[in-house]
């Protein structure tokens, strides 16, 4: 089974279970693709196992009030089932009814190693005897799949538009009309709702209505599906502080949840909650939460948004990218970080999520001379990875494939300084260049890496940074986020979201980052959905800190080292 993420697959790309390997480590590094990418490898190994809260093949027997409908119940047999992506873009699955202690692998329809920016459980939208799936693609395509229990196959219906918001929430039957409906909130806080029609064509989802403001304070949203037996889905929310509320269904479209109560403080331990619908048969929805060292938890419903204690599910998965219904905000980063060595060749570390990363990989890209820079620069194609860009002596810059460079398209001269993500707001990565004036200019890109649209100026006076960098959403709110250094002091500029303004004002990190020769981001880093940075100092540490959404001085969490001996590359980036 394969281990190593490829990127010129030919049709639908297999989902490699294998590839998830949360603490599995590669012993030789591995044999990479044309483009550069690491191309498959076989790796010996498994999944690591669930510890099931009922007994293996127990049937989905009715206990008191009405039990929660399951929404991937991939087989039909009255259970949940989980899903989830690997940090090598991946997936896999566990088909729980069966006590299956092994996973197996899951497609998602023309998803060829990560095309897709969120994956949903939605639940039985037409009513079938198997439920669909949801995926958001990175221009903001919105597709509705049927499933079996090998993958999602081709759409039944697509909708665009959906990149204006950052969380779409699969939320269960919120007005106990049989279909289940959506979520989504905008970055500025604003929560719709979108009922469910029962059609697989056409119209799956009725216009939407406004929920309220105010759900910007939320890190995490989870739509649960029914906590209580209810018949009515319910949501929990978690606050950066780490507090957990719950949001009961009220049955009603026009205002489907009561006033908010606490369920209990210390959630910020872990970097992922995941609804997964009834797992012990007692009729109330549970959740699963995932702590920062990879350790999977149980939490079990008791009714009335409360839990009894929790109790270990699993160890180990930390190389899952985020488990199918998990309440995180997707994360448009590189995943990993490219380090040149002298000889020029590129080594890529692609990050776990757990703040470390796995073994150094040798890309296939064309090694890059002294007297080329380099940007590594986020989601410029629908994959979603970092692709790295030289700017060669001639001032051209271009893409270091091993069967020849291609020149971008990008005018001779421009003198690229970060590629950070989507800042205009179309789901499509771009660049920022800056010239010998000090003026910085903003690239759209059009997903795809060598096609880029006319210049945008930015502002002047940024020749004032001696380092410019991104790697995705660093405060959390779905768009990508800039991070400067001036003098020693770093700063950070969030971004808005449109291509005239794509910066709203700077705020102050903090000091001393002049100790650092080298910054860069690799993206998410420890699986809670915001971009983190590494720094590399004089003595060759590197050095991670991890975004915590908070602002000022508090951007970033307290650095932990992630090792030596980094000195032995010309860069880091």
């Amino acid at each position: 089974m394969s281990l190593i993420r490829s990127t010129r697959p030919a049709g639908i790309a297999a989902c490699t279970a294998l590839a998830l390997a949360a603490g599995t480590l590669l012993s030789a590094v591995p044999a990479t693709a044309a483009d550069g990418r690491p191309a498959p490898s076989a790796s010996a190994g498994h999944r690591p196992a669930f510890e099931l809260p009922r007994a293996a093949g127990r049937s989905a027997t009715t206990y008191a009030g009405t039990r929660a409908r399951p929404r991937l119940d991939l087989d039909g047999d009255g259970w949940s089932d989980w899903v989830w992506r690997g940090v090598f873009g991946f997936c896999g699955t566990y088909l729980t009814g069966s006590g299956a202690t092994e996973a197996t692998d899951f497609t998602i329809h023309h998803d060829t190693l990560e095309t897709v920016r969120d994956i949903i459980a939605v639940g039985n939208v037409g009513g079938s005897s198997r439920p669909e799936l949801l995926t958001l693609s990175f221009d903001g395509r919105l597709s509705l799949h049927p499933t079996t229990t090998k993958g999602a196959g081709a759409p039944t219906w697509s909708g665009y538009g959906w990149q204006v918001y950052n969380r779409v929430i699969g939320a269960g039957d919120l007005n106990r009309d049989g279909h289940p409906d959506l979520l989504a909130r905008t970055p500025s806080g604003d929560m719709y709702l979108y009922k469910g029609t029962g059609k697989l064509t056409g119209q799956p989802f009725a216009p939407r209505t406004k929920v309220g403001p105010g759900w910007g304070a939320y890190d995490q949203l989870v739509g649960t599906g029914d906590l209580d037996g209810d018949g009515v889905a319910d949501l929990l929310a978690r606050t950066l502080a780490g507090n957990l509320f719950v949001y009961k269904g009220t049955g009603s479209a026009a205002k489907p949840f009561r006033a908010r109560v606490k369920v209990g403080p210390g959630w910020n331990a872990y970097n992922q909650i995941t609804a997964v619908d009834d797992a012990d048969g007692d009729g109330r929805a549970d959740v699963l939460a995932r702590a920062f060292n990879g350790k999977v938890y149980w939490y079990l419903s008791t009714g009335g948004g409360r839990f009894a204690p929790r109790r270990e599910a699993a160890s180990g998965w930390e190389g899952a990218e985020f488990f199918f219904g998990s309440g995180i905000t997707p994360n448009l980063g590189k995943h990993s970080i490219e380090a040149r060595g002298t000889d020029g060749k590129l080594y890529e570390y692609v990050g776990k999520t757990n703040g470390a990363f796995f073994p150094k990989r040798l890309t296939n890209w064309t090694p890059l001379p002294a007297s080329s820079k380099l940007t590594y620069a986020a989601g410029l194609d629908k994959f979603n990875w970092g692709t790295p860009l030289e700017t060669k002596a001639d001032g051209t810059v271009s893409i270091p494939y091993s069967d020849g460079a291609r020149r971008t398209g990008l005018p001779a001269g421009t003198a690229l300084v970060a590629g950070p993500g989507d800042l205009t707001g179309d789901g499509r990565g771009d660049l920022l260049s800056r010239d010998s004036a000090g003026r910085l200019w903003l690239h759209p890109g059009t997903g795809s890496r060598e096609v880029f649209k006319a210049a945008v100026k930015v502002g002047n006076g940024w020749d004032a940074y001696d380092a410019l960098v991104g790697g995705g959403d660093v405060t959390g709110d779905g768009r990508a986020d800039l991070v400067a250094r001036k003098g020693g002091t770093l700063y950070l500029f969030p971004g808005t979201g449109s291509a005239a303004v794509p910066f709203a004002r700077r705020s102050t990190i903090g000091t001393g980052w002049s100790t650092y020769d080298r910054l860069a981001s690799p993206g998410d880093l420890n699986g809670d959905g915001r971009a983190d940075l590494v720094a590399r100092d004089g003595s060759g540490r590197l050095w991670r800190y991890t975004a915590t959404g908070r602002s000022g001085s508090a951007t970033f969490a307290p650095r932990g080292l992630v090792g030596g001996g980094w000195n032995v590359y010309t860069g880091v980036y």
